[in-house]
């Protein structure tokens, strides 16, 4: 019985855990670009019992039977613990907003050849010299479309993050020394993320000078994200996360060489400028989840009641010295 008291208390602390998780995914309904986590529940290591010092125990071929021999009874979980919470990185919907900061990232990558997922990111980084590209190990990835321009005229993120072009440079807009254009409300993003703005003479569209395309990058078993706030990850990964030009040229020369008929990356992602990326939360599954998790909660707070009142009764009226 005192067994049972840690099984339904580990069950309990497990079941915590997950409701945690689950309210956490509902309080970000309205975060864009929000991925939800998903709770992994996992038992503890199986126990074997048996009957110590029993005579009568089962025989077992090549096994010599001598007295007082354990007899096994069977095996116990001894509980349960939630391991991690992991994010679940499918496509959610996107809304429009008008908005000519807000960028909707489409990913409909599939699996490459040795079957690992991948998915699109945004890179994005936090920059002390802004003339300089970011380096690697301070690069950080987001599906978070919903940006804005400081006050230095960079396009950054929520989160203060700089919002990085395909040379791994903070994207300046306006305030730029180097040029005198201030590309404003007039920005304008295309579907392969090329960031044009509206020349004020001849009202055509034009590259933005030194940035070209928006960091679009492939992570390969995106798994292995490590969330930092809300909305940014971070890659500890053993593959390369690649930009997306060089996995589209890859994809291109498998395609070419005939290792398979179907493009992979090619004409499978976009950008929506206007628009941005809802939360992947579904609300009405995260309730269904929460109210499961309370019931089952509920159901071991008994298992424990049910057992401290057999040892209340074992200790205070079997157990009782009569005299």
């Amino acid at each position: 019985m005192i067994r049972g008291l840690y099984t339904s208390a580990s069950g309990m602390l497990a079941l915590q855990n997950r409701q945690d998780s689950l309210a956490n995914n509902l309080a970000n309904i309205n975060t864009p670009g929000y991925k939800q986590d998903v709770g992994v529940m996992r038992a503890f290591p199986e126990q074997l019992l048996s009957r110590m010092r029993d005579s009568e125990g089962p025989d077992f071929p090549g096994v010599p039977t001598m007295p007082g021999q354990p007899a096994i009874i069977g095996r116990l979980n001894s509980g349960v613990y939630m391991s991690e919470a992991i994010p679940a990185f499918t496509q959610g919907d996107i809304e429009e907003t008008r908005n000519p900061y807000d960028v909707a990232l489409l990913d409909n990558l599939q699996p490459d050849q040795d079957g690992n997922e991948r998915r699109l990111f945004y890179s994005v980084a936090r920059i002390e010299d802004l003339t300089q590209p970011a380096q690697e190990e301070d690069i950080r990835y987001t599906r978070n479309g919903n940006w804005s321009v400081n006050a230095e005229g960079y396009l950054v993120t929520p989160d203060g993050y700089y919002v990085l072009d395909n040379q791994n440079q903070a994207i300046r807009l306006n305030n730029d020394p180097l040029t005198v254009v201030n590309v404003g409300q007039d920005l304008k993003i295309n579907q392969a993320g090329e960031l044009l703005y509206r020349d004020s003479v001849s009202k055509d569209y034009q590259v933005l000078t030194n940035h070209q395309r928006l960091g679009l990058s492939v992570v390969t078993d995106p798994q292995k994200l490590v969330r930092e706030g809300t909305n940014i990850f971070r890659y500890e990964g053993d593959a390369e996360v690649k930009a997306i030009d060089i996995a589209e040229a890859e994809d291109q020369a498998a395609l070419a060489a005939g290792e398979y008929d179907t493009p992979t990356v090619a004409g499978r992602y976009g950008t929506q400028q206007g628009w941005r990326e809802r939360s992947n939360v579904d609300p009405a599954q995260t309730m269904t989840s929460m109210m499961s998790v309370l019931r089952a909660y509920e159901a071991n707070q008994r298992v424990i009641t049910t057992i401290d009142g057999t040892l209340d009764k074992a200790a205070n009226e079997i157990g009782r010295v009569n005299g």
